[in-house]
């Protein structure tokens, strides 16, 4: 028997000659009771499983009900129903989990600590539902940390109760900024500390009689370490529509992607196009998540439901949500009753066994818009023709930030007013149309792109997320020339310009490099002249600057081409003062 611990910060594995003492024995175990844990837990309890919960707060619910995260339902409202189930199994509150028991790859047993005292229970099946992927860690297994290029993690949010002016009725709030999760515990409370004072002076600012009743015990974590699991689902595949012949449920929560230091040259290309190109922040991505992202890959009996489940850094923030966390809390539970009564590992659960359950649970529930890709705020939209597509290009589409809104949240409305949806067209026929249709678009768009001088910029955007060769000269020639007519200056949401100027990387676009590699040597300051005031960079000409350079580097990085010295001025995060410089320094001079 093996033993797996925590010691001195690290986990380490120790071989045992006998087997230690355990106290009791359990079907299942479900560490953390938070989101996802309170219903495994409820779950397995009501199907008559023998369940031990372990729980480092002192109650059920985690950031929905501790984290006052009370949106849309939740836990919050059905808990006393959740306290009573607990009678029915074993609930161990201010626990932590110290010691895990494996025999080969399965685990028997584990340990924890309460009040001081140490206990050791077996167990048959064992659900991680820490959403930190701690049980996972502890077995050995693979994580995934934030996104590739620096394992950076989204923002944590810090939830506070406050009685609004004129003596309203309490409302949460919430304060969301970048958190190191590796900090050390000094640094970690100093952040804390910031964020508290931060937000108070904050609402005050904006409520004169306003004040704060409590603040949430828990800090809001949106991501964490992930489980490597036997399946994974990405945004890539939430494009493309992938649709898994085995669902836990399916998906359609406003997008939350992990970005908020506005640092998006250092995100994968879906990201950028997304966030950046298209710039479509409230349409939805219907995702159909497979039973595969819950098993954890490496050990027979752990099952991964929260936030640690398998889905990619990219699609986490829109799968994270309380309802999908509670679906994967569900999911596991009835899939470890039923590993127990097949005698079969996690992986090896016949999907036609858990079908009934999750249909019968609600978990395939359809949100307003379904499975459609194509929804706004709940609304279906049709998808552009190729006509469509041109004509919503013939406008300046990056004069305000709002101009993704238009038709696309009405029940009417023309074409030309969804300049945003006609990119993510666009971009859509490459990655999910037949070759055909893609190559039909492209045609008409390099056509228009060569009569219509006036928006031949946004032509070139839109063959540019195609991955059309024939884009290249005119992104050229915004980037080199930026301020000519086919980059009109804006103040609002992201220029011709730095679109063109990633697009670049996109193509690896080597005749490119001198002008990418002068930009850089200038700092940025006359690519960025005239775009001080752009809302789209949060921060004004610092930020500004910032970006510009970290897509010219980054696409220098990516070509191996030689990167210029520059003498990086500070550029002040105006979220919580991080020094983004020192990232960019390391992560294009290293």
């Amino acid at each position: 028997m093996e033993c797996r611990l925590r010691e001195n910060g690290r986990f380490v594995a120790r071989r045992l000659e006998k087997e230690p003492p355990f106290e009791g024995d359990y079907d299942v175990a479900v560490i953390g009771l938070g989101t996802a844990g309170a219903v495994a837990f409820r779950t397995a309890v009501t199907e008559g499983l023998k369940v031990i919960g372990i729980e480092k707060y002192n109650g059920m619910g985690g950031l929905s009900t501790l984290g006052i995260v009370c949106f849309g339902g939740g836990l919050n409202q059905r808990l006393d129903d959740y306290e009573r189930l607990a009678s029915k199994g074993k609930v161990e509150y201010e626990s932590v989990i110290s010691e895990l028991y494996l025999e080969g790859e399965k685990i028997v047993g584990f340990g924890y600590f309460r009040n001081g005292i140490a206990h050791r229970v077996r167990t048959k099946q064992m659900i991680d539902a820490t959403g930190n992927a701690t049980v996972a860690r502890m077995a050995g297994l693979q994580v995934r940390k934030g996104r590739v290029i620096d394992n950076a993690m989204g923002a944590c949010a810090r939830g506070e109760t406050w009685l609004d002016h004129g003596g309203k009725a309490p409302r949460p709030i919430y304060a969301n900024r970048p958190f190191d999760l590796t900090l050390t515990a000094k640094d970690y409370s100093e952040k804390v500390s910031w964020l508290a004072g931060w937000r108070h002076q904050s609402w005050k600012g904006q409520r004169k009689n306003a004040r704060m009743l409590r603040p949430s015990m828990m800090l809001g974590a949106r991501e964490e370490c992930r489980a490597v699991t036997e399946e994974m689902v990405s945004m890539a595949d939430a494009i493309a529509e992938k649709r898994f012949p085995n669902p836990l449920f399916f998906a359609c929560e406003p997008e939350d992607l992990p970005v908020f230091y506005n640092d998006h040259a250092f995100e994968s290309e879906e990201i950028r196009n997304w966030k950046v190109h298209c710039g479509l922040p409230m349409f939805r991505f219907p995702s159909s998540v497979p039973y595969g992202t819950i098993v954890a890959k490496g050990v027979d009996n752990l099952f991964v439901p929260s936030k640690h489940f398998g889905v990619s850094h990219d699609l986490g923030g829109s799968l994270r949500m309380q309802p999908e966390m509670m679906k994967t809390g569900i999911a596991a539970a009835h899939a470890a009753q039923i590993a127990i009564e097949k005698g079969v590992k996690a992986k090896d659960v016949r999907y036609a066994d858990l079908k009934p359950y999750l249909e019968k649970s609600g978990c395939f529930k359809r949100l307003p818009g379904g499975e459609r890709m194509n929804v706004y705020h709940g609304k279906p939209f049709d998808p552009f023709t190729d006509e469509q597509v041109v004509e919503a290009l013939r406008q300046d589409i990056t004069r305000t930030a709002e101009w993704w809104q238009g038709a696309i949240g009405k029940a009417s409305g023309t074409p030309a007013e969804c300049a945003a949806y006609a990119l993510w067209t666009a971009w859509k026929r490459r990655v999910s149309g037949t070759k055909v249709e893609a190559k039909a678009l492209a045609d008409r768009l390099a056509a228009a792109m060569a009569k219509d001088e006036r928006y031949t910029g946004n032509y070139a955007i839109a063959l540019g997320l195609m991955k059309d060769v024939r884009a290249l000269s005119v992104l050229r020639e915004i980037v080199s020339h930026p301020g000519c007519a086919k980059d009109p200056l804006v103040k609002k949401a992201y220029p011709n310009r730095i679109k063109a100027l990633d697009m670049l990387r996109h193509f690896k676009d080597r005749e490119s490099i001198p002008v990418l590699q002068a930009i850089v040597r200038d700092a940025a300051k006359s690519f960025t002249a005239g775009l001080a005031e752009a809302q789209a960079f949060g921060g004004g000409e610092p930020m500004c600057r910032f970006q510009a350079l970290s897509y010219a580097m980054m696409a220098l990085r990516e070509m191996g081409a030689e990167m210029p010295y520059v003498d990086l001025p500070e550029f002040r995060c105006w979220m919580d003062g991080t020094d983004l410089a020192e990232k960019l320094r390391k992560l294009t001079h290293n």
